[in-house]
């Protein structure tokens, strides 16, 4: 009785994780819209160096979800 509540509290926290990073990465691409407007209105110097900053992150994003999808 004990191990089958324990297993569906983990199968939930692990749910929760991934929904979580789910959203997290939905933030990500909004930032990539971001910075694509932002860069159509501004012109700076270090806006180069801000896309890849940006697109960084965004790919750090897909990735640490497919591993979080891979390893639980």
């Amino acid at each position: 009785m004990t191990l089958n509540i324990f297993s569906t509290i983990w199968l939930g926290a692990k749910l929760f994780t991934l929904v979580g990073l789910a959203v997290y990465l939905v933030f990500a691409g909004i930032m990539v819209r971001q910075e694509h407007l932002m860069a159509g209105v501004l012109e700076e110097a270090f806006e180069p160096i801000l896309r890849i900053i940006v697109l960084a992150h965004f790919i750090a994003s897909i990735a640490v979800l497919l591993l979080a999808v891979a390893l639980l």
